[in-house]
């Protein structure tokens, strides 16, 4: 950090310093060309200066006649002196005032700034107040410089804050995690814990027991979990929970819902309900999420009153709880006629996953839905349930349907095809793409012994890549 300051430094420095030369020497330069040029000379004469004496027969006015006849003079009695404008200094200063800070400049240069660099200096004051414009350069650079003393200074308190943090956290975080195991485990009663955790009260120390707590319930289990629980609610901690899922602060509401939903089961269940058609799409996720999770009789039952979307993050969250938590699985064949598509689509795909086949029409009465995506895990339930009775469906729907879903339909004559299906393949691997040329073969091959002596007496006049296709599918790679 040291050195990056003095390497700024060091660059301002030289910065200022380039500037000055450049201004000095264009002083210099511009005086001296001024000087070389003598172009009607104005003479300030006075009677003193010429050291005339007058006469009894002499006045002022011969004087001057005397004076006139010089060629090239202006005569400056000092009567008028001439205004030097300066446009920029007279919106700040009034004359007065300039004068005065010039004067004070000057003085300062034969007061303190040596002999020989003081020429330079006084010209350069003086060029300046003839030509405010840089005063403004000198004020863009202070400012420049200001700046970046202020960058510096933000940003070594910033890492110096970050660093305090980091010890502050390390140093508590320690010191109460002995404490609450040693509680937990039975070596020391709650009071004599109480009164271990100093400082307990404090915002930023609340936080990290209750961090503190959620890491200990991820990892224990049982008795242990119950304990856990019941200091938290003796540290009154839930009540930082409430206040944080009830905050209008998004990310302060998911952090809450997420604390309760772990540590405070009864307070989470009356605010998660209330969240489930949340308008953030973070918020709601984590309240359908925590509602899985506490309701665990009837999980799903939410799906009634769900009036936003269910997104595939919550799906995929949803699958993974019923899995690690063991809960009850309903029968998905429910929902399958829901308004909303993506319970659809995730009743489907749990339909196929769990082998529920309660409902077997229902299922197969999805294929006549209107979104692709929904006929496809319509045709993959058919495939992976074994519902042979939807052959001649499926054949029906193959013409209208994309590609994608084309090729779903061909997977799944592999599992419940026979061999009244095979001119339906052979016609596929005769016309269709190289894709469902290949996905029909495999499934004519895998079908049945018959489909596969069909597919090896084939001639190649009939089908040209019969022998390619063959060698592609039985091929242990692919």
């Amino acid at each position: 950090m040291g050195s990056i300051k003095f390497t700024f430094v060091k660059l301002i420095a030289k910065f200022c310093v380039f500037l000055l030369a450049i201004l000095l020497f264009s002083n210099v330069n511009s005086l001296a060309g001024e000087n070389s040029v003598v172009e009607n000379t104005t003479v300030n004469v006075t009677v003193d200066t010429l050291q005339i004496k007058p006469t009894e027969s002499t006045s002022l006015n011969s004087t001057s006649g005397i004076i006139e006849k010089l060629p090239g003079t202006k005569i400056n009695t000092g009567a008028e002196q001439p205004k030097e404008g300066n446009s920029f200094l007279d919106i700040f200063l009034s004359t007065e005032e300039i004068t005065a800070f010039k004067k004070h400049l000057i003085e300062y240069a034969n007061n303190h700034v040596p002999r020989n660099v003081r020429p330079l200096y006084i010209g350069l004051v003086e060029k300046s107040f003839d030509h405010s414009i840089i005063f403004i350069f000198v004020g863009l650079i202070l400012f420049f410089i200001v700046n970046i003393v202020a960058v510096l200074f933000i940003f070594n308190y910033s890492i110096k804050r970050k660093s305090y943090k980091e010890r502050f956290d390390k140093i508590y975080r320690k010191m109460y995690e002995e404490v609450l195991l040693a509680y937990i485990f039975g070596t020391i009663s709650w009071e004599t814990a109480d009164i271990k955790l100093k400082q307990k009260n404090r915002r930023a120390n609340r936080k990290i027991l209750i961090s503190i707590l959620m890491s200990f319930k991820s990892n224990f289990k049982g008795e242990l979990e119950l304990i856990i629980i019941e200091i938290y609610t003796k540290l009154g901690l839930h009540q930082d929970s409430l206040a944080a899922a009830n905050s209008f602060d998004n990310y302060r509401k998911v952090r809450g819902i997420m604390e309760l939903t772990h540590l405070y089961p009864e307070g989470a269940k009356g605010i998660i309900s209330n969240l489930i058609n949340a308008p953030n799409d973070y918020v709601r996720s984590e309240s359908q999420i925590a509602y899985i999770q506490l309701n665990s009789e009837k999980p799903f039952s939410f799906f009634y009153t769900l009036e936003k979307p269910f997104t595939k993050w919550t799906q995929l969250s949803a699958f993974n709880l019923i899995r690690m938590h063991q809960l009850p699985v309903p029968t998905f064949t429910h929902f399958l006629l829901f308004k909303h598509y993506n319970i659809r689509n995730f009743s489907l795909r749990m339909i196929t996953y769990f082998q529920q086949l309660e409902n077997i029409p229902l299922i197969i009465g999805m294929v006549e839905t209107e979104l692709d995506d929904t006929r496809f895990l319509a045709y993959k339930a058919i495939n992976d349930l074994r519902l042979y009775d939807s052959r001649e469906l499926i054949k029906g729907k193959f013409e209208s349907e994309p590609e994608k879903n084309k090729l779903e339909i061909i997977k799944a004559f592999r599992n419940i095809g026979s061999v009244e299906d095979f001119d339906f393949l052979e016609a596929i691997m005769k016309s269709g793409t190289i894709s469902m040329k290949t996905e029909a073969c495999r499934s004519m091959y895998y079908m049945s012994h018959e489909g596969r002596e069909k597919l090896l007496a084939t001639n190649s006049s009939v089908i040209p890549e019969i022998q390619l296709l063959i060698a592609h599918v039985t091929d242990s790679r692919n």
